[in-house]
């Protein structure tokens, strides 16, 4: 299917016609704000349940002001889906690349060599995450989290089936079935996609993979014994259409349906 439902054309024009905006949301709650427990309502109201193993996906200014925030969001996820669920995030880390293939801002080819030197080596507690919002920023350091040892595309997990999810993550193709998003599948998980835009939807890069795209070679810096050594690993490229492709096809097939939560509109599949 991978394979099929690509159509670049109808990619193209949709997002060029704004057909991704989602409809406006429903009036702000009696209270002007979101709240803890209007937010469980929400998620329940959506499709959650007691026992799900969902990935989650977080455009937080498309929610309002939510009281409490970032840590309201994680609690109220995990009461949705309690008890005996399990909620995961990615927490990549992409920085964490060659510098040779850094282009905003580019290194300069005399420096490469010493900012390599200069990095500091993935590390599952400390390293930040980056370019993956607060709330995945805030979830890593939540009590209880896993996090996968990828130094790039790590991915963070809590709750009955965390370390099933996030305890093993292979360096070579990150996104592939040895992956959390592997194991996502196989423990027929759900995703949540919680205002956050389509092209954030990790889990295509699974389906990606699954298209046998041509492989390519990379590289990232791990903490091994206390020193940081530079890893290698294969992978494949992820171009971003693919995640629209994707979404378009779980919406015209009705695997994916949508909602308001807090004040967004959202898509579980």
């Amino acid at each position: 299917k991978a394979k099929t439902f690509y159509d670049a054309a109808r990619v193209k024009s949709l997002r060029e016609i704004g057909e991704f905006h989602f409809p406006k949301p429903r009036p702000v709650s009696p209270h002007g704000v979101v709240t803890p427990s209007s937010l469980v309502a929400d998620l329940r109201k959506i499709g959650l349940r007691a026992g799900d193993i969902v990935c989650l996906h977080v455009g937080m200014k498309a929610m309002g002001r939510v009281v409490g925030g970032a840590r309201t969001v994680v609690e109220a996820m995990f009461d949705a889906v309690s008890p005996g669920g399990t909620v995961m995030m990615a927490t990549y880390s992409g920085d964490l690349s060659d510098p040779a293939e850094w282009r905003h801002p580019q290194v300069a080819a005399e420096s490469i060599e010493r900012v390599r030197e200069d990095m500091l080596g993935y590390d599952p507690m400390l390293t930040p995450t980056r370019g993956v919002g607060s709330v995945a920023e805030y979830f890593r350091t939540y009590p209880g989290v896993i996090r996968s040892p990828h130094p790039q595309s790590s991915f963070a997990a809590l709750g009955c089936h965390a370390s099933l999810l996030v305890g093993e993550h292979p360096y070579d193709f990150r996104f592939g079935w040895k992956s959390p998003l592997g194991a996502l599948v196989r423990l027929k998980g759900r995703v949540l996609m919680l205002g956050a835009p389509d092209d954030t939807a990790s889990l295509f890069h699974l389906m990606r993979f699954n298209a046998e795209a041509p492989v390519v070679a990379k590289r990232a810096p791990v903490m091994v014994s206390g020193r940081c050594i530079w890893q290698d690993y294969r992978d494949v490229d992820y171009p971003a259409d693919w995640f629209y492709a994707g979404m378009l096809h779980l919406r015209d097939t009705k695997i994916a349906h949508g909602g308001i939560v807090g004040l967004a509109y959202s898509t579980l599949f």
